[in-house]
């Protein structure tokens, strides 16, 4: 699982603040949407991503993880109406961005890098649906 080993702060993009800190920035404006869940599964579907999944920002107080993705992908249709997940996009939603030093509880699980910066949605999705699944057949024994 990636997980943060970099040190540097200097930022892949120009809206990451250097260094530590957060900035507030509102989704959609980046070029890129949001997907949110709680940490307990978020660290499952990021187990399950592995090296394919791009940035992610973790939130301890929330106790969630947000994957950057690409504006309204057709792949995360579907988990629009799910509670335990938030997609939020265009609709004037914003999202902590932390700086490259981890100084706050808002931090780059997944650090950023000009290669690495959105997950594909259609990964994303597959590894949201396998990891309930996988989730679903523990919790009866594995009978479906």
């Amino acid at each position: 699982m990636p997980t943060e080993i970099s040190t540097s702060t200097v930022p892949p993009h120009d809206w990451i603040p250097s260094g530590g800190g957060v900035h507030w920035s509102r989704v959609g404006d980046l070029g890129w949407h949001t997907l949110t869940l709680s940490t307990y599964l978020g660290n499952r579907v990021l187990a399950h991503l592995g090296e394919a999944s791009g940035a992610v920002i973790q939130e301890d107080i929330g106790r969630q993880m947000t994957w950057l993705t690409e504006p309204n992908a057709p792949a995360l249709q579907h988990l629009y109406d799910d509670d335990n997940i938030t997609i939020s996009g265009d609709d004037s939603s914003y999202v902590f961005v932390p700086g490259m030093t981890r100084t706050d509880l808002v931090w780059w699980r997944v650090k950023p890098t000009p290669k690495r910066l959105l997950t594909d949605a259609s990964h994303l999705a597959d590894a949201i649906t396998t990891t309930r699944a996988g989730q679903t057949n523990q919790a009866t024994g594995g009978v479906a």
